[in-house]
């Protein structure tokens, strides 16, 4: 893992890419991926782990990357770390792509077959479009594979994504399908969804405030689980970022609860705390199990267009942004996509 890391570090920079951002946390997320997979199975081969080390590597390494060769670069090389460590793998067995993870299909989180994989999320995504969207949604391999993406990021505490790609790319409505599969509750800064920010010309950074207090109170205070959807596009003032990067960084944004909305705010963590079962006293204690509630209920989905300049601005004005997301570059979709539109289109 350390060799890994160390050679994608010094191969991908930010002069190449603003958002390519290495860290000591990729390592703590492959850790904590790897161990979340295998704490409730009772044996696991050898092929098996290096199959999941495998795969959490792609998901954190493989898919910010930007071109082809990038991928490609860096599935030849987590193959031939794996060989080079584990000499007497089953390669076809252990590495063999795609590598699809899934708890879908049983209770654990499991290799996957991709058409089996495809069928069952077939079937959700046409509830989902009936139910949600009224809209049909083609399910070809490249949005199987940011739907798992996105569910493994959703699966984590503090699990949070920066996803980029170009407009009408589904960045919005794959967040959307993952969190209704997961049963979260979705808060979106666009007027359709029922809890929703209203952005308008005269929105403020204290209606950005009220909007904000509530989704904590609901996932701090009502263990309520949420996916919150920001666009960049509706990011109208600076301190909207300001107060997600500290968000994210810390888990709460100081001086949000002031004077007696933090009173009320106590009071509700109170009756929030006594329903699990827990007597905290004091303010100190009671904001500390607030925070830790929304670090496990909360789940921020930044959805970004792939502008150079753009991201670059971002990387040095909101760095939570960058460390604290795992990051999934869509791009555009590829010539293979686009075929797979079409005959589904031809056909139905």
């Amino acid at each position: 893992m350390v060799e890994f890391y160390l050679i994608s570090q010094e191969k991908f920079t930010q002069d190449m890419q603003p958002h390519y951002v290495y860290s000591p946390r990729e390592m703590t997320r492959w850790v904590r991926g790897i161990c979340e997979a295998i704490r409730p199975l009772e044996t696991l081969e050898v092929d098996g782990l290096v199959r999941l080390w495998a795969h959490e590597a792609l998901r954190l390494f493989h898919d910010r990357l930007v071109t082809d060769e990038e991928r490609k670069w860096t599935n030849d090389y987590i193959d031939l770390i794996a060989m080079k460590h584990f000499p007497n793998l089953d390669r076809e067995k252990a590495l063999v792509r795609p590598i699809l993870y899934s708890n879908w299909l049983s209770k654990d989180y499991l290799p996957v077959e991709q058409e089996e994989l495809r069928e069952y999320v077939k079937a959700r995504l046409k509830v989902f479009y009936e139910e949600e969207l009224d809209v049909p949604l083609v399910l070809f391999n490249e949005v199987l594979d940011h739907v798992l993406r996105i569910d493994r990021i959703f699966r984590q505490p503090q699990g949070h994504l920066l996803l980029i790609g170009a407009s009408g790319a589904g960045k919005t409505t794959l967040s959307r399908f993952v969190a209704w599969m997961n049963g979260l509750s979705i808060f979106q800064n666009k007027g359709e969804v029922v809890y929703s920010i209203k952005v308008h010309n005269k929105y403020t950074a204290d209606d950005f405030d009220e909007d904000l207090r509530s989704v904590l109170r609901r996932s701090g205070c009502k263990d309520e689980k949420i996916c919150f959807i920001l666009d960049e596009s509706n990011v109208l003032d600076s301190s909207f970022l300001e107060r997600m990067n500290t968000l994210l960084a810390n888990g709460e944004v100081p001086g949000l609860f002031e004077s007696d909305e933090y009173t009320t705010l106590m009071t509700q963590c109170k009756e929030g705390s006594q329903r699990e079962g827990l007597m905290l006293d004091s303010n100190e204690e009671l904001y500390k199990w607030f925070t830790g509630q929304v670090m496990r209920n909360l789940h921020v989905v930044f959805t970004m267009n792939p502008s150079t300049d753009g991201l670059k601005d971002r990387a040095a004005t909101s760095p939570a942004l960058f460390n604290r997301c795992v990051l999934n570059w869509f791009g555009d979709w590829s010539n293979g996509a686009l075929f797979q539109v079409k005959v589904f289109f031809l056909y139905i």
